[in-house]
């Protein structure tokens, strides 16, 4: 088996709302993932929601406060690196570190509601890593591939990352250090899905927006996004799209059918998290990797490979 090569020390992970809800099976994937590689994390104990995407534009300090309190219980773990699989969750966790390192008054103000809490201060001693990035970064594509017992050729598949996984770079240091992906074009994801034998298509959507965060409030835009996204991913022949972030997944997935109708064309496709196809690749059964509890069905494409 290839050497592990862990740069980022010991890593906790942040589940946030999504992998304890709608992204179920991205979380129990991933852990199967993980211990088939012999990588390791921590979950954070005891964490609340990072503050999502919106409670910055109601309320600035909540939206710095709830993301720096799950900063400092990864601290108090002894982390050095603080992993999220859903890039929302990434891009509030790093834009926190971003105006407390900028801004001293700033970082006195949360620390000090912090201790208030009853929580430690944040000693800014964190990297703030994506899933993608840790399982890239560990192991690489050649320990993907020294795992896989389903070999997935001739599968295309379209690999959709989401417009926060890798941007802004300010917040996310893409672009600033070779552990972090290219920050207009990611490819960490594109690699991992070749050591399976898979067949990435060229996809130019891979960092639009789906326009998730406003699938209620503005579901027209919303529908025009992910339309778009399926149609590149069509139009270039992919079999399946495969996604690292669970909200813009359950978006897509849950609209696939309003998309068709509104725009009259077929643009359905079955969706997976990429740990659902590793695992897969890795030789876990459907069950075992909830492929067959997806809203949409990636077994009629996976079934060949059974």
């Amino acid at each position: 088996m290839t050497e592990i090569l862990n740069p980022f020390g010991k890593v906790a992970l942040y589940p946030g709302c999504a992998l304890d809800g709608l992204g179920k099976a991205y979380d129990v994937t991933l852990q199967l993932v993980a211990k088939d590689l012999g990588i390791n994390y921590e979950k954070i104990e005891d964490y609340n929601c990072c503050g999502a995407l919106e409670v910055k534009n109601v309320n600035t300090m909540a939206g710095l406060l709830l993301p720096a309190r799950n900063l400092s219980l990864a601290r108090q773990m002894g982390a050095n690196a603080v992993m999220s699989a859903c890039p929302g969750c990434h891009y509030s966790l790093s834009r926190t570190q971003y105006f407390m390192t900028r801004y001293p008054k700033l970082r006195e103000k949360v620390n000090s509601y912090l201790e208030k809490m009853g929580t430690k201060q944040y000693d800014m001693q964190l990297l703030m890593i994506h899933a993608v990035e840790f399982i890239y970064n560990t192991v690489g594509p050649e320990g993907v591939k020294s795992r896989v017992k389903r070999p997935l050729q001739g599968l295309k598949v379209a690999p959709y990352y989401g417009c926060l996984y890798s941007r802004p770079k300010a917040y996310t240091l893409t672009g600033y250090m070779k552990m972090k992906d290219d920050p207009e074009r990611p490819v960490f994801m594109d690699e991992l899905l070749r050591a399976l034998g898979a067949e990435v298509v060229p996809f130019e959507s891979k960092t639009m927006c789906c326009g998730g965060p406003h699938v209620y409030s503005d579901v027209n835009t919303s529908l025009h996004l992910e339309a778009r996204i399926l149609k590149d991913a069509k139009r270039n022949g992919a079999e399946l799209l495969i996604t690292d972030c669970p909200l813009g997944h359950v978006a897509i997935e849950s609209n696939m059918n309003k998309i068709t109708e509104k725009y009259g064309q077929d643009l359905r496709m079955p969706l997976t998290y990429f740990t659902q196809l590793l695992a897969f690749a890795f030789g876990h059964s459907p069950e075992e990797t909830l492929l067959t509890a997806n809203l949409t069905d990636p077994m009629s494409v996976l079934k060949r490979y059974m």
